[in-house]
């Protein structure tokens, strides 16, 4: 199974390359020529956007039903998570009673051949018990990267008690010394843009833009398009962001969360890559990532 792992000859791989990442905030509408700027920068996106955009380059979700939703080829089951948030510290969630049914979109990640897939399961499966909230298990992410082409798995770091902590934040050293460090121990930092930007710290990348994170207003992120709410976790990991990559990540629109708690850089459309050729080797190098 070690091959569908995140390992070593990912470390530095995209030294020199520019990673442009669409997340699920409102500010990707404010974006100029993007279906242009998608073909000539080598793209990453996230959990639902996946639809909106599959001709990405880099899709990462780091939450359970999104992954079963997108990996599965058939419909399955899920039963509703109410609120959203632990009830105690027993990890019991609080469910609606009538189960549901969800349409396997596997079709939509298969549209573009080359489109590297990358799960961030967790180590632990007795703490997901639902199969319906938190991470995707291991066992269950290794299923899916046999069935499925460019498919790799990460883990986001749990204690030996299986809680998520340490977490991202800057008043952590333990967290800025491990940031990115082992992609089978990427620290929490609340959503799915903890994962993703110690994942691009991991690959070497010099420069990462983004667009539609930490944005106000409705997030294109989840299905019913509601308002994104920026606790205590994700704002700590901001901060933390912006303390290691400094003006390496920028933001090429909104980010109004962001720029409240730090110096959050904004970005210019001239630090994008105008031609394709750049991204099309690291996709190559990518593709053939377990043959080195």
């Amino acid at each position: 199974m070690e091959k569908y792992w995140i390992n070593k000859n990912w470390k530095n791989i995209a030294k020199g390359h520019t990673a442009f990442c669409i997340l699920g905030g409102p500010s990707i509408s404010h974006v100029k020529n993007l279906p242009n700027i998608i073909k000539n920068n080598f793209t990453i996106t996230v959990n639902h956007n996946i639809k909106f955009y599959p001709e990405c380059d880099l899709y990462l979700t780091a939450d359970n039903p999104i992954a079963r939703e997108y990996f599965e080829n058939k419909e399955f089951c899920l039963y509703k998570f109410t609120g959203g948030k632990l009830l105690d510290t027993q990890s019991h969630f609080s469910y609606d009673k009538t189960p549901f049914w969800v349409q396997g979109k596997r079709n939509i990640l298969t549209k573009n051949p080359n489109l590297i897939k990358i799960i961030a399961c967790n180590s632990f499966p007795l703490y997901n018990f639902s199969f319906t909230t938190g991470q995707l298990p291991a066992h269950h992410g290794e299923e899916y990267s046999k069935e499925v082409p460019n498919t790799h798995l990460c883990l986001e770091y749990r204690n030996n008690r299986g809680e998520s902590w340490p977490t991202l934040s800057p008043t952590i050293q333990e967290s800025l010394d491990n940031y990115g460090v082992d992609p089978l121990k990427f620290i929490p930092g609340g959503n799915v843009s903890g994962i993703l930007f110690q994942l691009l710290w991991f690959m070497g990348f010099k420069k990462v833009i983004v667009v539609g994170y930490g944005d106000k207003g409705i997030s294109h992120g989840y299905d019913d398009n509601r308002i994104f709410d920026w606790g205590e976790n994700e704002i700590h990991a901001i901060t933390a962001h912006n303390h290691m990559w400094k003006d390496k990540l920028k933001s090429l629109h909104g980010a109004e969360i962001c720029k409240e708690y730090c110096d959050f850089k904004q970005a210019s459309y001239d630090e994008l890559e105008t031609t394709p050729l750049k991204k099309n080797k690291l996709i190559n190098k990518l593709l053939n990532i377990n043959n080195g």
